[in-house]
């Protein structure tokens, strides 16, 4: 569904930074972080509200002269000019977890959106709203709540990762293991189609005076369907098997030729 806002959870790691803008690409930099803190990140992520001007990544599967640009990348070809920039629309950034935010206890829903409590520090919710108001705190939890208590089968599949670009390449540099200088937040994202969160993440990370990538990432609404919400279609309410049969085929289709395409996009 393209042309529609999409809402998202991703996790983002401060310190580091790679070719791809994710976990999966080849090391670029690494930068302190002590200096950052819950504040000037909140005052960073209400920054980045509004229409704000994205350069889409080098790794994603947008068009240049007929070639994506992610097998100009592979192929280690130079650009036949630099990436545009493009408005992109963020209505909602919200910060869901940060280390130092008191609460012990790992986020409940970020479990069954398939996040894992890793030794990294990340905790359960907490951060303003998009109105910056004191009762930020008090809606995001009653949010997670609320996602806990829905049926976890609808919601049991990993969150998507981009593929690994760099696995036949002999320049590639791992990203490091977590270390004491690593900072992972948790954001939810209501964007307007074409957002790279990749990006946003980076973006961000700079704004804050370092680097940043992100790590996780779950699509959790579209077009009014939120996974394992009330909006869910299930197959007994359509009428007419032959024309799901139709339809996922043609998905099938579309799936294959869009199979190399970022989530984000």
């Amino acid at each position: 569904m393209t042309g529609s806002s999409k809402v998202y959870i991703a996790e983002a790691r401060l310190g580091v930074s790679s070719t791809t803008l994710d976990s999966t690409g080849s090391l670029v930099d690494q930068k302190p972080t002590d200096h950052v803190t819950k504040e000037s990140l909140l005052d960073a992520l209400q920054a980045f509200k509004g229409e704000i001007s994205q350069t889409p990544p080098l790794y994603s599967a947008l068009n240049m002269d007929g070639k994506r640009l992610y097998d100009y990348a592979r192929e280690g070809i130079p650009l036949p000019r630099e990436i545009p920039s493009r408005k992109v629309q963020i209505y909602g950034l919200d910060l869901l977890s940060y280390p130092d935010s008191g609460v012990t206890v790992p986020d409940p829903s970020l479990r069954a959106f398939g996040f894992q409590a890793g030794d990294n520090g990340k905790t359960a919710a907490s951060g303003g709203d998009s109105d910056g108001d004191d009762g930020g705190d008090n809606r995001i939890s009653t949010e997670l709540s609320d996602l806990k208590e829905e049926d976890q089968t609808k919601s049991t599949f990993r969150p998507k990762k981009l593929a690994d670009p760099t696995l036949t390449d002999p320049t590639h540099i791992l990203i490091p293991p977590t270390s004491a200088n690593d900072i992972y937040f948790h954001i939810r994202v209501h964007c307007s189609s074409g957002t790279y969160i990749r990006t946003l993440i980076a973006d961000i990370a700079s704004t804050l005076g370092t680097v940043g990538l992100m790590t996780d990432l779950l699509r959790v609404e579209q077009s009014g369907y939120r996974l394992g919400g009330p909006a869910t279609l299930e197959m007994n309410e359509c009428e007419d098997l032959e024309v799901v049969e139709r339809a996922i085929q043609a998905g099938s289709r579309v799936w294959e030729e869009r199979s190399a395409s970022p989530l984000e996009e």
